[in-house]
């Protein structure tokens, strides 16, 4: 409960959104921005999305925002012969043998045995990704090769991941 109450009430101050309110006023420019921004972040959530999905992992896809939810009750019976029964343990685990970093599902209202965990596709270069997104133009989608190129610590995260799901649960 301590984890969700940090979640809801450390959140942005009123003064900040209002401040983020002026910001982001309706101008070609920031309409531009705003463009550029969800399709780069629409491209790293569909990789994360379809990565997992492939590899068993229940996860829906991302609708906004910038973070899944991967369920990882579909290699129980593998992790629990590891050692791992709650997603905190999945979590600490994955950190030490990889170096990648999910954050527990209990900070987010899950029960400690549920395999659920939240997973941040944020770590790229958000400046570069933004000008070759605009070099790129609106007109043109981005493609994988974006993701390999501008945002390859995600690609890289995950991959690290998947190998290290245990195989055949």
């Amino acid at each position: 409960l301590i984890g969700v109450g940090s979640e809801t009430y450390s959140c942005v101050t009123c003064a900040i959104q209002e401040a983020a309110v002026s910001a982001y006023k309706n101008t070609p420019q920031m309409q531009d921005y705003l463009a550029h921004q969800r399709r780069i972040l629409s491209l790293a959530g569909q990789y994360v999305y379809q990565t997992l999905h492939h590899a068993g992992v229940r996860v829906h896809p991302p609708q906004g925002g910038f973070y899944v939810n991967p369920d990882f009750t579909p290699y129980t019976r593998s992790l629990a012969a590891k050692g791992i029964s709650t997603s905190e343990e999945l979590c600490s685990q994955l950190l030490q043998d990889t170096g990648v970093v999910l954050l527990p599902g209990p900070a987010f209202g899950y029960a400690p045995d549920q395999l659920v965990t939240r997973l941040a596709f944020v770590d790229f270069e958000g400046k570069q990704a933004l000008a070759a997104s605009e070099e790129w133009g609106l007109d043109q989608p981005l493609t994988d090769s974006f993701l390999t190129q501008y945002m390859h610590k995600i690609g890289d995260g995950i991959d690290k991941l998947i190998d290290w799901l245990p195989k055949n649960d």
